[in-house]
């Protein structure tokens, strides 16, 4: 309603302004044959001239110097209007002044017609007429008004203004608006009506959308929304709510591996220990009451680790604080401290101060998990390397055990993945180091995989050089 309104206001301003100039120069033309008529009956053209310009009779007035109004049309004349002369042109004026002004007509007695209203008024100026020629045109003529000051033989000089009529522009407008009256609504309902079955049409796949994903519940993870064929936002959407729901769907799976996995770890331990304290206490005479209490320390320090690594799974999700850590100390202080204890050789291959940004407790536990990995499955040796490759810092822990195969290079990295073997030769790991260090890795901005290497597993770690 508001575009349509505002846009026949704008046509019929443009209308009414195309149509005023055209008034305007009509009447400019007509005004110039009046003042030629004035001209060529001033040269000798007598009063046949002069009534040959007004035979259509037109609204206009002839003003002396005096200001009085020397010839009024019968068109003026006979309405007896109330109003005022326009003043006549400047003393000096050229012969080509021209002007446009506004003249208004009333009257008292009949104020609702419509010829009592305000007129543009174009005026110019004629030299050196004839009184002789200021007298009565006739029928079509115009009427002479009292105020010369002895007519004779003498010239004058003479303003003539000439109304410009507006009833085509009135008429024009009248049946504009009448038209506009009508064809305005009519266009809103039918707008409205085509908005309406369009946007319903349009809106349907949404629809459909809104319903389906009203049915998804946490038991419902499985289920899709319709993909429209229009291959337009809407058919985008729901390809982007469909991968949405993959990953909802996937992490809900990833979500209940991980609680059955994660009671299963625990609940082994937690027998365990029940076990023995149950065994002990019911033959509390012939226990090994040290010998309990260090087993049951034992299980005590296994689920400690477990829910550790648990709670740093499910708090570091976050970027890691941007500390400046030396990659290269850390390396050095885990092989000297595993230098002092039993179990597969751990050497160290350094180039350098090797920096990094990040936490230093994180990068630390990064490097302790995989080399716990590295020395479980070793046979003799391990080796840690680090190095630089355009401006990235690189880390590698290979053993020379059975490596990994293919298949599991990614599966390893899952929380509680242990492959068979490892299982059988665990010490009482959890399957939580791998997914931690790669975990860390990640905060860190870097990366964690398994690569190729002639024998064992080797574990390379790309980080950001600071």
């Amino acid at each position: 309603m508001l575009l349509f309104t505002v846009g026949a206001l704008g046509v019929h301003a443009l209308v009414a302004n195309e149509l005023s100039a055209m008034a305007k120069n009509t009447a400019a033309h007509d005004l110039d044959q009046l003042v030629s008529a004035y001209r060529v009956a001033s040269l000798g053209g007598g009063r046949t001239a002069l009534a040959a310009a007004v035979l259509s009779d037109p609204m206009f007035v002839v003003v002396a110097d005096s200001g009085k109004a020397v010839v009024t049309s019968d068109a003026i004349v006979r309405l007896t209007p109330q109003w005022s002369i326009p003043e006549p042109a400047p003393m000096g004026a050229p012969p080509d002044w021209t002007t446009t002004t506004t003249v208004t007509l009333r009257s008292d007695a009949h104020p609702n017609w419509r010829e009592f209203r305000a007129y543009t008024v174009l005026g110019r100026v004629v030299n050196n007429v004839p009184a002789s020629l200021v007298e009565p045109l006739g029928r079509t003529g115009s009427t002479l008004n009292a105020g010369l000051d002895g007519s004779g033989d003498r010239s004058l000089r003479l303003t003539v203004y000439l109304f410009v009529p507006p009833w085509t522009t009135i008429q024009v407008l009248r049946l504009f608006d009448t038209t506009m009256a009508r064809f305005v609504p009519l266009a809103v309902v039918v707008v409205a009506l085509v908005a309406w079955f369009a946007s319903g049409r349009a809106l349907r796949p949404v629809e459909a959308i809104r319903r389906e994903l009203a049915e998804v519940s946490g038991n419902q993870l499985d289920r899709r929304v319709p993909v429209p064929r229009s291959h337009d936002e809407v058919a985008r959407l729901a390809v982007t709510t469909n991968d949405t729901l993959d990953r909802l769907h996937q992490a809900h799976l990833r979500q209940g591996r991980f609680v059955a996995d994660a009671s299963h770890e625990l609940r082994s331990p937690l027998a365990s220990l029940r076990t023995g304290l149950e065994v002990a206490l019911a033959h509390s005479d012939r226990a090994d009451w040290p010998a309990v209490a260090e087993r049951s320390l034992l299980e005590v320090s296994r689920l400690q680790r477990i829910t550790a690594d648990l709670l740093q799974l499910a708090v570091d999700d976050g970027p890691a604080r941007s500390d400046l850590v030396d990659l290269t100390d850390l390396v050095r202080e885990q092989v000297a401290e595993r230098s002092l204890g039993t179990g597969p050789a751990v050497l160290a291959t350094v180039a350098g101060a090797t920096l990094v940004r990040g936490e230093s407790v994180q990068l630390e536990r990064l490097l302790r998990n995989l080399l716990d990995n590295a020395v479980r499955h070793a046979r003799s040796t391990v080796s840690v390397t680090v190095s630089k490759s355009d401006g990235t810092v690189v880390l590698e822990v290979l053993d020379d055990g059975a490596g990994v195969a293919h298949p599991f290079r990614e599966r390893v990295f899952d929380r509680f993945v242990r492959l068979d073997e490892a299982r059988a030769r665990d010490a009482g790991g959890a399957g939580l180091g791998l997914t931690l260090a790669r975990a860390i890795a990640i905060r860190h901005g870097g990366t964690l995989h398994i690569e190729d290497s002639d024998a064992g597993a080797r574990f390379v770690a790309r980080l950001p050089g600071a």
